[in-house]
């Protein structure tokens, strides 16, 4: 991997992971680097393998370049998209055309989840990592743990894209082109699992302060984002069905961020019983 002088970059966005760079002597591409160390930077490395092989797949996404060092730091250089919004800006810049957006998000949504992985290695099983989850939560009971491992294992593990965080901030659009973004969590498996994560986003944490602020929008505007959404994604006699899935994947979403965040044992409590609830209604 080869060490990048960035002198000549300019810093144009930061996060609590690393930072984003831009050349004037290299148009059209961004530097993403990571704020840790290469040895530690195994999420970064994969987000770019796996944003690689889902670009080859044919999927609007931003290419990968290379990866590469920064000050013993890993990065990424891919391409840069200028003039960009996600949907959740759009519908914060334009509130009166939020349903049009949403009824938007849901046709490319359809489009996403329609694109097969099969023989691609770099993209895991989204039923294999919810297994693991489930296996080693700290949130559930043994009696909860059965429940949620029964309803999993009637689950097929689908060679069908995942985005993995799947929510109207990591689809932007640029120029009319919509383009996918934040593909390091994409998986395989049954749809469900990025449609119950968009509802717990959208019905649940949404009523979050923090969350509202990172969508750049209110409660009910994310809620009437789902239901606009939902009607598109499913069709309108569906959609009561169509929901109550995606409330019991929600369930299983829950128990997976519990497995890869560290949560306190109130954030536990109350996330174990939450999940319990969703996946028994």
């Amino acid at each position: 991997m080869k060490e990048l002088d960035i002198t000549q970059w300019t810093k144009v966005g930061e996060g609590g992971n690393g930072a984003t760079y831009i050349n004037p002597a290299e148009p059209g591409v961004l530097l993403k680097e990571s704020y840790l160390e290469l040895a530690k930077a195994d999420d970064l490395v994969q987000e770019f393998n796996i944003s690689k092989a889902i670009y080859e797949l044919g999927v609007s996404t931003p290419r990968m370049i290379e990866l590469v060092s920064v000050n013993g730091r890993a990065a990424i250089l891919c391409q840069a998209i200028e003039g960009k919004k996600s949907f959740a800006k759009l519908c914060h810049d334009n509130p009166e055309h939020l349903d049009d957006y949403a009824l938007q998000m849901a046709t490319l949504a359809k489009k996403f989840h329609a694109t097969g992985t099969a023989g691609t290695k770099a993209i895991p099983s989204m039923k294999t990592l919810m297994t693991e989850a489930v296996a080693q939560s700290a949130m559930l009971s043994a009696k909860a743990q059965k429940r949620v491992q029964d309803f999993l294992d009637t689950v097929e593990d689908t060679p069908t894209l995942l985005h993995g965080d799947f929510t109207f901030s990591n689809i932007i659009l640029a120029d009319d082109k919509a383009y996918w973004i934040d593909l390091g969590r994409a998986t395989h498996g049954s749809p469900y699992f990025d449609l119950g994560h968009f509802y717990l986003f959208c019905n649940i944490f949404g009523r979050q302060k923090r969350v509202q602020d990172i969508a750049h929008m209110t409660d009910q505007q994310m809620v009437r984002f789902w239901d606009t959404f939902a009607k598109a994604y499913a069709g309108e006699e569906n959609v009561a069905d169509f929901n109550k899935t995606c409330k019991r994947f929600a369930a299983l979403d829950i128990v997976l961020l519990g497995h890869i965040q560290p949560l306190s044992f109130s954030e536990r409590f109350f996330l174990g019983m939450l999940a319990k609830k969703m996946i028994k209604d």
